[in-house]
């Protein structure tokens, strides 16, 4: 896959009426725009964005260890990490890449899911702070706004200090 086919795929979601659902309803890897009104969290709309895994399932021993093998945020904010599996952190962003940060315990003693999107635009600053166009799904979203996929800044990430940028290794410029 290259950046452009990735990017299309990613901004086809805006305005389709997603419902934030987790694990959700994987939609057809076949299509080329997302469908409206789909149900689907943040990692499953980034895996069918990048076509990675139909099921969401991951054959490694790092995501079999951190997560029992799903692709989804913790999982990927390790590999970029490790840089082990499929993806590798980079300091500064580029469109294309991906903003994640992992589950966390919040200051309420609660869980709380991580969040991951995809990078459309950046203004040359340094790291996270240098997004200035990402899209993501998001239950925020769907809860203001009825649709779960919105084209945002990447202020959320920014307040997350465990937010780190990451590249699909294998992926085109």
């Amino acid at each position: 896959m290259n950046i452009s086919t990735l990017i299309a795929r990613a901004t086809s979601g805006a305005g389709k009426k997603t419902i934030y659902k987790s694990p959700g309803k994987m939609p057809s890897f076949d299509a080329s725009v997302w469908p409206y009104n789909s149900q689907n969290d943040c990692s499953g709309y980034v895996d069918w964005c990048l076509r990675f895994s139909p099921n969401r399932k991951v054959d490694h021993p790092l995501y079999k260890k951190i997560n029992g093998g799903w692709f989804e945020t913790s999982g990927i904010h390790a590999d970029g990490l490790a840089s082990t599996g499929y993806f590798s952190r980079i300091e500064n962003a580029k469109p294309g890449a991906i903003l994640v940060y992992p589950d966390y315990t919040g200051s309420d003693g609660n869980s709380h899911d991580g969040h991951m999107g995809i990078v459309l635009e950046v203004n040359g600053g340094k790291g996270v702070k240098g997004v200035t166009k990402i899209v993501h799904c998001s239950n925020g979203a769907y809860t203001k706004l009825g649709d779960a996929i919105q084209i945002t800044g990447s202020e959320i990430w920014q307040i997350k200090k465990e937010s780190i940028i990451v590249w699909l290794d294998g992926l085109e410029e």
